[in-house]
């Protein structure tokens, strides 16, 4: 039981260190030559590849390459969103609603209530 378990455990770490990359073609984005060598710069797919050649030869226009599977970037947490105090500028009836108006840092905002009710003096509004 013991040795079904252990081999079960080892099975599953070479599955997991012996993912498969996907072979691709990089296309040349430019090259720097250094004394004796050269740098030949790739792009595949988004991610740049580096060949490193003697300074006389040519870099080839393309490359194949094996791609690393992907580590999922950490989502970002939401930025705060801000908000700022408008203050009533006017307010005009038309029918049964009322358009209140505001103005917040120089921005116009509108708020439209039924006709019968006050408009509030200030709102808060998100930037």
């Amino acid at each position: 039981m013991r040795n079904a378990l252990t081999a079960a455990v080892a099975a599953m770490f070479v599955l997991v260190t012996e993912l498969p990359g996907q072979t691709i073609t990089a296309y040349k984005t430019g090259e720097r030559t250094t004394g004796q060598t050269k740098q030949c710069y790739y792009d595949g797919l988004g991610s740049e590849y580096t060949r490193t050649i003697s300074s006389i030869a040519l870099c080839p226009l393309s490359i194949q390459v094996t791609t690393r599977n992907p580590v999922p970037a950490p989502t970002p947490a939401p930025s705060p969103r801000s908000t700022i105090t408008a203050y009533k500028t006017g307010e005009e009836t038309t029918g049964g609603t009322k358009q209140c108006y505001y103005d917040g840092l120089g921005n116009r905002y509108t708020k439209t209530v039924q006709s019968y009710q006050l408009c509030p003096l200030s709102i808060t509004v998100e930037r």
